[in-house]
């Protein structure tokens, strides 16, 4: 059984480390290198492979080279690529990240194929199969990946499987219609303080997740950064606080804190230990330049923790390595 299936959002990562941001009209910089890496949903499906889950992809690339790597890279990390589709005369999907020396990052798209789900089919046998699904906003943009995207939702809903739902920075993009029929399937909601503060008009952590628990989820999850992360379900609300770790990237940080938060949900942890795990495996994540491959191991985040320990994490390792989650 694959414990969790994602749809959408493949996309290929150029990594550009450089001096500084913001670049000004006729500025030269130059970068040592340029490296590849997977992106987008990538981040998420890598990391939650690192942990110890069973994860498959639903999307498209294009018949390029970039498409190539991209599937080929899931695979040696051990996803099931079995539903990725190479989209005949098509470029897959590439963003450039320039990341400069203090941790910040810009980012510039180069359109194809892969941030949408571009099948024009739905395996409901391949979706009943699974523990959980996992999409993001960027599928929910135009027709038809929209529309294959909220019929998913709506079908494990129907079969009792949670969704896992992170809204992402394009959010303000999705027509709100379309977005309630997606927070209406929504088991986790998963935004940002930047993505809450947009669909609910307020910063206000507390007021935020209430608005959004009336739309349907059962736990809004707001991921803070250094802030660490607010979790909040009907009547109750937890803020976890984050790691003290040197930035270098944030880049596929969010992507891998929902990893790990889907991990300890499938692996039934208690709510707050759930919020240390994820804030841990975000938090070192943006400690290494890009996403994709630099997603830390199940070892790496045991010996992480090890470092970081109190009664809390204590427990915590006690399930991470004793209870084999």
């Amino acid at each position: 059984m694959i414990d969790v299936i994602a749809f959408g959002d493949i996309v290929l990562d150029l990594i550009v480390p450089i001096e500084g941001l913001p670049i000004k009209d006729e500025d030269v910089q130059i970068a040592k290198y340029i490296r590849r890496e997977a992106g987008g949903v990538c981040n998420f499906l890598i990391t939650a492979s690192r942990l110890g889950l069973k994860v498959g992809i639903v999307g498209c690339v294009g018949d390029d080279e970039d498409g190539r790597f991209v599937r080929e890279l899931l695979r040696r990390e051990g996803v099931d690529v079995t539903g990725i589709d190479e989209i005949e005369g098509e470029g897959t999907a590439k963003v450039l990240v320039l990341v400069d020396r203090e941790g910040r990052h810009a980012f510039i798209g180069v359109h194809g194929i892969g941030v949408e789900v571009c099948q024009d089919r739905i395996d409901v046998e391949r979706i009943e199969s699974s523990r959980a699904i996992y999409t993001s906003g960027h599928t929910l943009i135009r027709s038809p990946s929209l529309d294959i995207t909220l019929e998913v939702m709506r079908k494990a809903k129907g079969s009792g499987i949670p969704v896992f739902f992170d809204p992402g920075p394009l959010v303000n993009e999705v027509q709100p219609k379309v977005l309630d029929s997606a927070l209406e399937s929504t088991e986790v909601l998963m935004p940002n303080i930047i993505e809450a503060e947009a669909l609910t008009g307020t910063h206000d952590l507390k007021m935020a997740s209430e608005t959004l628990l009336k739309k349907g989820p059962e736990t809004v999850v707001i991921k803070l950064g250094q802030g660490g992360c607010f979790i909040a379900r009907e009547g109750s609300s937890i803020h976890v606080p984050s790691f003290k770790v040197p930035v270098i990237d944030t880049t596929g940080a969010g992507d891998s804190f929902n990893a790990a938060y889907v991990y300890g949900y499938l692996r039934q942890l208690p709510i707050n230990y759930i919020g240390i795990l994820a804030n841990a495996v975000g938090g070192m994540m943006v400690t290494k330049l890009g996403g994709g491959t630099q997603a830390p191991s199940k070892k790496e985040l045991v010996d992480f923790l090890k470092g970081k320990a109190n009664t809390d994490i204590e427990e915590l390792l006690s399930y991470l390595e004793v209870r084999e989650i």
